[in-house]
């Protein structure tokens, strides 16, 4: 604050002329003009001397208040076009600031992508060419392609199998119940056989069985019939098995007939019981190829 007042003071003082140099030269000249009357010539010339000096001193005065003035304009002028050019300067350098920072952060971006850049690319390197994947693609492309081929192939095959297979099983099922029914026929045509030959063996009273009951052999029973299939009456007792009544007329001296009958039966069951192991012996082997078939269609 005192700076500030004394500098204010300095300014004034060079601006503002000094009027000590005036008054004292107007008292020397009133001091003059009133002793003129008095003076002598060489006073008065010694007078007119000293008020001149003063006049001229206070013109060098007011000259160098002028001079002062005028380089206090001057200097103001000069000092306001630094003070412009320092604030321009001041601008700029703000301006430039804001593009060192600007250009800065940028800087910074571009390193920062730089590095991402880097990493992708190293990552990228790791794995292998984009042609080589798209090779490997196509190829595994393919290969499905030939897999899914190949299963509906399989599928094909695989349906035929099943359609050949139920058709074997039909086949199959119609022979087991074909020979089931010719192994019934089979063994009923050999017992009733059988029945007729003990029959006419045994004489006539056993012969005149079938024919009193009116009934064939081969004749079905029929509807209310109190015989069995055998012509063998359910209520009444049971009929002699003709078997039974050969071994008897064998023993009552019929020894020879009896002796051809033995043979004869024993031949017939041989006979029937080689067919009934063939037929069963075929009858598994189908069994087990059916098996096989099955376990090879479920694999």
């Amino acid at each position: 604050m005192m700076a500030s007042k004394t500098e204010e003071s300095i300014l004034r003082s060079r601006l503002v002329a000094e009027d000590r140099a005036l008054r004292r030269c107007l008292r020397q000249l009133s001091t003059m003009c009133a002793r003129h009357a008095r003076l002598s010539p060489e006073e008065t010339q010694e007078a007119c001397t000293r008020v001149l000096q003063e006049v001229r001193w206070f013109r060098h005065t007011v000259q160098v208040a002028a001079q002062s003035q005028r380089r206090c304009t001057q200097e103001v002028r000069l000092y306001t076009e630094q003070q412009a050019a320092l604030e321009a300067r001041i601008t700029d350098a703000h301006a430039e600031i804001e593009r060192l920072g600007s250009r800065l952060e940028d800087s910074r971006n571009h390193k920062r992508h730089k590095i991402a850049y880097d990493e992708i690319a190293a990552e990228a390197n790791k794995r292998p060419a984009r042609k080589r994947l798209a090779d490997e693609t196509d190829k595994i492309n393919s290969e499905i392609e030939q897999l899914r081929q190949e299963e509906a192939s399989h599928d094909a095959v695989a349906r035929s199998l099943q359609t050949q297979y139920a058709v074997v099983i039909g086949e199959l099922s119609k022979l087991a119940d074909m020979s089931k029914n010719a192994l019934n026929m089979q063994d009923l045509g050999i017992y009733l056989g059988d029945s007729d030959v003990h029959a006419e063996k045994a004489g006539p009273d056993h012969g005149h069985l079938h024919a009193s009951s009116g009934i064939s052999p081969a004749t079905p029973r029929q509807a209310g019939d109190p015989r069995d299939a055998f012509a063998t009456p359910i209520d009444g007792p049971p009929l002699e098995d003709p078997r039974e009544a050969h071994a008897g007329a064998s023993m009552h001296g019929e020894s020879s007939e009896g002796e051809e009958g033995e043979e004869s039966e024993d031949d017939v069951g041989v006979s029937l019981s080689a067919a009934a192991a063939e037929e069963e012996g075929e009858e598994g082997e189908c069994e087990h190829d059916r098996e096989d078939e099955e376990g090879e269609l479920l694999g």
